[in-house]
């Protein structure tokens, strides 16, 4: 069983250990934020540790030398350098995915050989710059030890999928909703959601049903 280390208990970082899970991931969440990682642990359970990250021991105590994957997913890119840093330099972790939320600090990301990163405020300038007219499927990363893509889909007014209840469609196969991103907070779908105008899902797709999950939201 893989084993991944998230640090950052937001909404990406509790979404995606949940879905981990989901995906028979050893899992261990980490919050620095002694109110949310209790918080977190009321849900979660003991896969959740309070402590920071950027903390060479914290790291250590969490096992990040077993490691196969550990994902930086907080709120501050400075954390979140450290934290790749440190993971790859210290612990020899082979895999390590920052989450980038000032689009202008990717540069550093990639100088310091962060391969491996996610912006959606990148995603969404690109949406911009392409000029989309309908509901478009923007990659944001493939899950380690697969040939699953993580990717979003936005919902406009213009998409098919807007009204569209997740049970009564045909998915490609091997493609699954996991998030329901909408008015500022998440939630995770089930058969009767309803896509609304504004609404961007995060989905999973095996990478050759890609370019059909594209023909199907067209």
């Amino acid at each position: 069983m893989a084993y991944a280390i998230i640090a950052g208990g937001g909404k990406i970082g509790y979404y995606l250990t949940r879905s981990l899970i989901n995906r028979d991931y050893e899992v261990l969440l980490m919050e620095k934020d002694a109110v949310m990682a209790h918080t977190l642990i009321a849900d979660l359970g003991d896969i959740v540790m309070h402590g920071d990250g950027c903390e060479p021991t914290t790291l250590q105590n969490a096992g990040a030398e077993r490691a196969d994957l550990i994902v930086a997913a907080t709120g501050d890119d400075a954390d979140n350098l450290v934290i790749c840093q440190m993971a790859s330099n210290c612990f020899g972790c082979t895999r390590v995915i920052a989450r980038v939320n000032n689009p202008d600090n990717e540069p550093l990301f990639e100088k310091l050989g962060i391969r491996e990163r996610v912006n959606g405020t990148s995603a969404i300038l690109n949406l911009i710059g392409q000029k989309v007219g309908r509901a478009s499927v923007v990659l944001m990363g493939v899950l380690e030890h697969s040939d699953v893509e993580v990717v979003e889909i936005i919902i406009d007014e213009r998409s098919p999928l807007e009204g569209a209840r997740i049970g009564d469609l045909q998915l490609p196969e091997g493609a699954l909703f996991i998030s329901v991103l909408r008015a500022g907070g998440a939630m995770i779908p089930n058969s009767d959601t309803i896509f609304e105008h504004g609404d961007v899902v995060v989905a999973l797709v095996p990478a050759e049903m890609e370019s059909l999950l594209r023909e199907f939201v067209a």
